[in-house]
């Protein structure tokens, strides 16, 4: 009885954890294969929607097969097989069955597009060898232009992408500043690969030269007549601190901070509490605040 009852309970939870098939929905717009596996991008025509933005939610989606039977189905905006939506990056290093990590094994990656004028853009990445296996999802934002390179020449491609975390941050998109991210594949998931990331620290000369040229930023018109800019300081001030920051110079760009600032100007400490507050959301910060990556952490807010 006692074997009885485990196998009901087996059995029961086989059906939950099998996922009903789902139907495709719009016109086949690309279609791939790789050994016994195929890839469907389907679409909605937008001209059939009647200008309903209401109706523009999940308006394509896609699904994997494997010899035949469906294994992943997903609803979005605007799918691609790859990363060949922006016309001069076609990427053949992410060709459907190629091996982008240290597993060695076939991938495929497909990419959505949200249909914001910004924003968002998404990697869904797959192990599509002798198991299947969904590997997660990176969101890019608003980094159209990220992409996947080999950068340590080893197969295991990196994924060069921004941090959006500063967006609209005290400035309108144009002005707003995203520090470059580049993740690596690491024991099943996507990591800051810091390594790579890090850069030399410029030289004091160098951080009084950029000084010199953000101090006056901070009298101009385009920084106290901003609305957007509600702390009054020059926008290129915090970017460069950001890529200082991402590349593991916290140290120098606390330094520049201090050089930049004009002497009658008594809103530091609360620009620094703002600017440390919103770089404590970042999905990165964690990682690019460790003291092996900086040699400094950044200070309490």
């Amino acid at each position: 009885m006692r074997f009885l009852g485990s196998l009901i309970i087996l059995l029961f939870a086989l059906r939950l954890n099998a996922a009903p098939t789902q139907k495709p929905f719009g016109q086949l717009k690309e279609e791939q294969k790789f050994k016994d596996y195929t890839v469907r991008i389907y679409r909605i025509d937008p001209d059939s929607l009647n200008n309903d933005k209401n109706q523009r939610d999940g308006m394509a989606c896609f699904e994997i097969l494997r010899s035949s039977k469906q294994v992943f189905f997903q609803i979005g905006n605007k799918f691609e097989i790859g990363n060949s939506g922006n016309g001069d990056i076609t990427n053949n290093l992410i060709a459907m069955g190629r091996s982008i990590t240290s597993d060695k094994q076939p991938n495929l990656i497909i990419k959505d597009w949200s249909g914001g004028a910004h924003c968002c853009y998404t990697f869904f990445i797959f192990q599509i060898g002798s198991a299947f296996k969904f590997i997660g999802s990176v969101d890019l934002q608003n980094g159209v232009d990220s992409d996947f390179k080999d950068l340590r020449r080893d197969g295991n491609l990196e994924l060069v992408m921004q941090d959006w975390t500063f967006q609209y941050w005290n400035a309108c998109f144009a002005e707003s500043f995203a520090p470059v991210v580049i993740l690596r594949y690491v024991s099943g998931k996507y990591r800051p690969d810091l390594e790579l990331m890090k850069k030399p620290a410029p030289a004091q000369k160098t951080l009084e030269k950029l000084a010199g040229e953000f101090k006056p930023m901070f009298a101009s018109k385009g920084v106290k007549g901003d609305p957007n800019n509600n702390l009054q300081v020059p926008p290129r001030l915090w970017g460069k601190m950001l890529d200082l920051i991402y590349s593991g110079n916290m140290d120098s760009a606390w330094k520049l901070c201090e050089l930049s600032w004009p002497a009658n100007n008594p809103g530091k400490m609360t620009f620094l509490k703002e600017f440390i507050k919103q770089l404590q959301t970042s999905p990165y910060y964690n990682d690019i605040n460790q003291p092996s990556f900086q040699g400094v952490a950044v200070p309490k807010s």
